[in-house]
């Protein structure tokens, strides 16, 4: 290399007439003596070519956008010098920038590229978000000075011979294309990221289009991850990986909040590891700006991160099904797009003969031109159009389903028909909808995945019946002298298989107590008429010897402890004492028993609540289903409020068991769930299910629904006061029942 080497600045630009003037001046007053200054214009729509021109430069116009990979390989291809120089418009290097540069290269001769860091101060004053990305920037290249294997070529100096063996940047990359040269060139020669080369950045200084920009460009690094297998050393460090999960993690358990007030320390766990994994940079941001800048600097990281996340998901949907996407950054030009070609262009010399009349600019040979697509693109390219718009469509309409359930679930007696979705299909639809959103193109995936993310939060926050404390606890262990509980509807004490069978299954759980629902005489083809009261008290007694009973209309508990008081609780227990038994069965719907246990009184509720939909009415007769549904939804509210009204009174410890006919997307349960505790988190099932539609006798028309799986959870126990769940199953009743057994150990 000579003693003073020629280096070319190569100034991409496109629309930067704000920034173009103060760019090239800090280039023309460089302290390095050998320099020419090729200014790209790829095609701007404003005055920035006119305002270069203005500058003693070469000036070369792109006749049409290529992207900053094709504007910046045709620089390459106009520069002369030793040493090409990239300088994005919108930066304003020190005046030794390159002088810093040149003295690196000569002071380490094997060094392919020289990157620079950005001040922390910006080139104009901005507002608040364009601030916190200039000091995010700043301090994240600052922190990893030393070799790299990622550059920053909007301030980078790279050696010719360099450049030209590692390849030109590939110009089908408009987003990515930096990580994909820089790949290439760190894999030949050592790359170093130095402050010694420094300049003063103008960045984004709006959210949305910076979070837009993030979306797009994790997601486009997903195929250039799983290639390789590594992120790049430098800047992505695995803290700061994990702190676009936790950030994600974090906005997801917002929402829990309003469903349960403890979830707000979840959030402030997770929002503190969200800052933990790089404390250094909040630590520089608070001596920077202070505590208030500090607190607007962590949201705005925070919602870039999870939506890096969130990009980084739909990277993984579209690298499942499209082959291209996932050959992108292969070499072998089998996943490349369409080549742009950088040659179309026209470029003035300061100066320089052209051969044509003073003033001309002669022009590069014209490209040939795009072949005509064939009939088969054709349709394919109509098909994927409307493909994206009914996507759009269908993922709109589920966007309103989602959120008009939530908002009239457990208010409105319609509902019911809205709520009759299996919870999961309230996550695992939007997830399917994402997935189908990755195949779109245009502003049509951006609609899709835009209007599938809410519904998805959602569903994962309110409705879908996940168990998350299943993913991080293990083995649930029962200390001795522990108390068993089993609640079971018994589908009308197994009318539909034998009542011997059911004490088989029965006496084997060799429980403390039991609540049984459904301890009644059903006559099918009756309808609410068709219940009888079950005489079997001397079979109960000889089944269960040493036990106590307690029975009201359908409600069966058998306790081993001393009952100390047994009553109906809301409705049953205004009912007048001559109330037929299908009365008593359609009313009486919660029973209380109070139980000695030791020194301590344990009230145990035994709840079966209404049932809001018959599956064997028929929607196209003259039945009044608006009455019908006005019916049972106000019995319902009467039966869950006269339970929430007796618990808020009970000063003694509780359990609350049965089946409540209320999946965990309906509302109907939320004033329950504010009273006690979910037994749930000592399950183990991701996903606890415990019902399925498989209709008794007289119902054969559901074959095509009924599956031997449940697909629903109805059943539920809760906890009140110092009372500790150490196991909670459900399980299998062996074809006796539609619902599964609920299984409790439990001490007090």
């Amino acid at each position: 290399m000579p003693t003073t080497p020629l280096v070319s600045v190569v100034v991409p630009m496109y629309n930067d007439s704000r920034t173009v003037d103060l760019c090239l001046d800090s280039v023309l007053a460089q302290s390095h003596p050998a320099i020419e200054v090729i200014v790209v214009d790829d095609a701007s729509t404003d005055d920035s070519a006119a305002l270069a021109a203005a500058h003693p430069v070469t000036l070369i116009r792109a006749e049409r956008n290529g992207g900053p990979g094709a504007t910046r390989n045709l620089g390459v291809e106009h520069a002369t010098g030793d040493i090409v120089f990239f300088l994005d418009a919108d930066l304003a290097m020190h005046p030794d920038a390159v002088a810093e540069a040149v003295a690196v290269f000569t002071e380490h001769p094997e060094y392919g590229a020289v990157f620079g860091v950005p001040d922390k101060e910006p080139l104009f004053p901005e507002g608040p978000v364009g601030r916190y990305r200039i000091l995010q920037y700043h301090y994240w290249r600052k922190s990893a000075e030393g070799l790299v294997s990622g550059g920053f070529y909007a301030l980078g100096a790279v050696r010719r011979t360099a450049f030209l063996e590692a390849g030109p940047f590939n110009p089908a990359l408009r987003q990515t294309e930096e990580i994909d040269h820089a790949e290439r060139l760190a894999a030949r020669h050592p790359m170093l990221l130095t402050s010694r080369v420094r300049g003063r950045l103008s960045d984004e200084n709006r959210m949305r289009p910076l979070l837009r920009k993030a979306f797009v460009r994790s997601r486009l690094r997903v195929p250039f991850y799983l290639d390789r297998g590594r992120a790049m050393q430098g800047m992505e460090t695995p803290g700061r990986a994990a702190a676009s999960l936790l950030a994600a993690l974090t906005l997801l358990s917002v929402p829990l909040i309003a469903w349960q007030p403890a979830a707000a320390l979840a959030t402030a766990a997770l929002l503190a590891a969200f800052v933990l994994t790089d404390l250094g940079q909040y630590r520089f941001v608070r001596q920077e700006g202070g505590y208030r800048f500090l607190a607007f600097f962590t949201l705005c990281h925070l919602l870039l991160n999870a939506v890096v996340t969130a990009g980084l998901v739909a990277g993984l949907g579209r690298f499942a099904v499209s082959r291209r996407f996932r050959r992108m950054y292969r070499r072998d030009g089998a996943g490349e797009a369409a080549a742009v070609r950088s040659g179309e262009a026209a470029a003035v010399r300061p100066g320089a003969e052209s051969g044509a009349e003073p003033g001309a600019q002669p022009v590069a040979e014209q490209p040939d031109p795009a072949p005509e697509p064939t009939r088969g693109r054709r349709i394919a390219r109509r098909l994927r159009t409307w493909y994206g718009r009914a996507l759009v469509g269908l993922t709109g309409a589920w966007l309103i389903y989602a959120f008009f359930r939530w908002s009239v679930s457990g208010r409105w007696h319609w509902a019911i028909l809205l709520d009759a979705v299996p919870p999961v299909l309230l996550v695992a639809f939007p997830l399917f909808l994402l997935l189908a959103a990755t195949a779109a193109c245009g502003p049509r995936r951006t609609w899709a995945l835009g209007l599938a993310l809410p519904p998805l939060l959602l569903g994962l926050t309110t409705g879908s019946g996940l168990n998350w404390p299943a993913l991080w606890h293990g083995e649930r262990t029962v200390p001795p002298g522990a108390l068993h509980v089993v609640s079971f509807n018994t589908q009308y004490w197994a009318a539909s298989t034998s009542v011997d069978k059911l004490y088989e299954l029965i006496h084997r759980q060799n429980a403390d107590v039991y609540l049984f629902q459904e301890h009644v005489v059903w006559q099918p083809g009756l309808g609410e008429d068709g219940y009888r009261r079950l005489d079997d008290d001397a079979r109960l007694a000889a089944e269960f010897p040493g036990y106590t009973v307690a029975r009201t209309g359908e409600l069966l508990t058998v306790s081993r402890y001393p009952i100390v008081e047994q009553r109906s609780v809301g409705t049953g227990a205004a009912l007048e004492a001559d109330a037929s038994f299908s009365r008593i069965f359609a009313r009486d719907k919660v029973m209380r028993t109070d139980l000695q246990v030791g020194g301590t009184v344990l009230s145990v509720y035994n709840v079966h609540v209404t049932v809001p939909l018959a599956p064997d009415l028929d929607p196209f007769s003259d039945f009044d289903f608006d009455a019908y549904f006005k019916r049972k939804f106000a019995w319902r509210q009467e039966e869950i409020r006269g339970l929430e009204a007796d618990l808020r009174v009970n000063t003694n410890r509780t359990l609350i068991a049965g089946d409540f006919n209320a999946s965990p997307a309906m509302r109907d349960l939320d004033g329950v769930r504010s009273l006690a505790d979910d037994a749930i988190r000592a399950n183990n099932d991701f996903l606890p299910l415990s019902w399925k539609f498989s209709a008794p006798a007289g119902f054969d028309w559901d074959s095509a629904i009924n599956r031997p799986y449940p697909l629903w959870r109805l059943d539920w126990s809760f906890t009140r006061g110092p009372v500790k769940v150490h196991r909670y199953d459900f399980r299998s009743a062996e074809g006796i029942s539609e619902h599964r057994l609920q299984d409790l150990w439990l001490s007090l």
